[in-house]
């Protein structure tokens, strides 16, 4: 939430985006500051969900058998990568 009070594109895009949806004959500023609240409690929950998600799948990850699993996994791709840039040259 800080970076988009911080970043000066997610304003313009604010002020770009939303005005759409306010109706005409409807009072525009207290429109628009309950759509940027609507806007701010989706992105609170949005980013909520994000952590907890990083938060399971680093516990998942930090297993050694996963770990294991997708060292074998990037490796096998990285190599087939380089066997095809060898090709390919």
């Amino acid at each position: 939430m800080l970076l988009n009070l911080a970043n000066p594109k997610a304003a313009v895009f604010a002020m770009s985006f939303l005005p759409q949806f306010v109706p005409a004959d409807a009072p525009h500023l207290p429109t628009m500051i309950g759509l940027a609240a609507i806007w701010a409690v989706y992105e609170i929950g949005y980013y909520g969900l994000y952590v907890w998600f990083v938060g399971r799948m680093k516990k998942v990850i930090s297993r050694a058998k996963v770990r294991k699993h997708l060292e074998r996994v990037s490796g096998t791709v990285l190599v087939l990568l380089g066997v095809r840039m060898a090709i390919e040259s």
